[in-house]
């Protein structure tokens, strides 16, 4: 498994480096295939409600525990669930008008897509025993359960299909940002210039690509998806604070352009929220903190190196000089 699973690393970093138009491209496509797998998902709920059949209590039942942490719980496992809108910013300076039309599309985006998974979570726990939606019942635990109880009918290998080109959707677009966050660096001097190196025909950070393949190919290899998982919400959640941080410490400062201005209220909401369930997810799996604390040893040392050669003075780099 973990082969097949380096494997489809592999392929979509092919496409990574074929360009940017045929990934986006790809990613327009997938998404309306993953639109339709969760449109099927709310004609069955409206089915099964408009029969009788539906258990509208179910959804409101929290499991046992601390009500407070129950619900903190769900919360950091929906921050992989969102785990995406954040690489929105690496394409932002290639739309137009970005000051106007991205604060528009990232918001709306996430308030539409949380509205969404919201209603999808609902559907799932009034059609489908929650013993079968659980990880832990062993049946299942996903919308395939939902599907499979539904009384539409549809082919298991239909949804199967559907629920693979959402993962391959979300897991393109991470590539495609991932090696954009490498090259950014690059171009800033904060990591080794090689990395800012790009195809001379495709115009594709190739350098950054292969790494970021590697990385990524390295720790399929060596962890386990929970844990993968786990590493994921709390580098989110360090990186969406010190958003919020970063916004406050530039309340009152000339950045010399236009630019979006977030609600001072909401940042620190954000800065707290994002505190708590650091903290929870913490300790719910301390042995993820050792993983993150390795990955950011990587980049600790790319810096260093970075510093060492540049003799601590690092400078942008030429987009022109540094084709290949």
């Amino acid at each position: 498994m973990t082969l097949v699973a380096i494997a489809f690393i592999v392929v979509l970093s092919l496409l990574n480096i074929r360009g940017i138009s045929e990934s986006v491209w790809t990613n327009f496509v997938m998404t309306l295939v993953e639109t339709a797998g969760l449109l099927l998902i709310l004609v069955i709920g409206a089915t099964v409600l408009g029969s009788g059949d539906a258990d509208l209590s179910q959804p409101f039942q929290l499991n046992d525990g601390n009500p407070a942490l129950v619900v903190l719980g769900g919360v950091a496992l929906a921050f992989f669930a969102m785990t995406g809108f954040e690489n929105a910013a690496n394409l932002a300076e290639e739309t137009k008008d970005p000051v106007r039309v991205y604060p528009k599309a990232l918001l709306g985006g996430m308030f539409l897509a949380g509205v969404l998974y919201m209603v999808i979570a609902f559907i799932a726990s009034m059609v489908a025993p929650m013993s079968r939606l659980s990880a832990d019942g062993g049946e299942g635990g996903s919308l395939l359960t939902v599907v499979e109880a539904g009384p539409l009918g549809v082919p298991e290998t239909v949804f199967s299909a559907i629920a693979l080109v959402a993962v391959t959707n979300t897991t393109l677009v991470s590539l495609v940002a991932q090696s954009r966050i490498m090259y950014g660096m690059a171009r800033q001097g904060v990591v080794p210039r090689v990395f800012a190196r790009t195809h001379r025909t495709r115009n594709t950070p190739w350098v950054a690509i292969v790494f970021t393949t590697a990385l990524v190919c390295g720790l399929l290899a060596t962890a386990d998806v929970d844990r993968l998982a786990t590493v994921t919400v709390l580098f989110l959640i360090v990186v969406y604070g010190m958003v919020c941080v970063s916004a406050l410490k530039l309340r009152g400062t000339d950045v010399g352009h236009r630019h979006y201005r977030a609600p001072t209220a909401l940042l620190w909401l954000g800065v707290l929220a994002n505190a708590g369930i650091l903290v929870h997810t913490a300790i719910e799996d301390p042995g993820a903190l050792v993983w993150c604390a390795g990955i950011l040893a990587v980049g600790g040392v790319l810096y260093f190196v970075n510093t060492m050669v540049t003799k601590g003075d690092p400078e942008p780099v030429d987009e022109d000089a540094v084709e290949a």
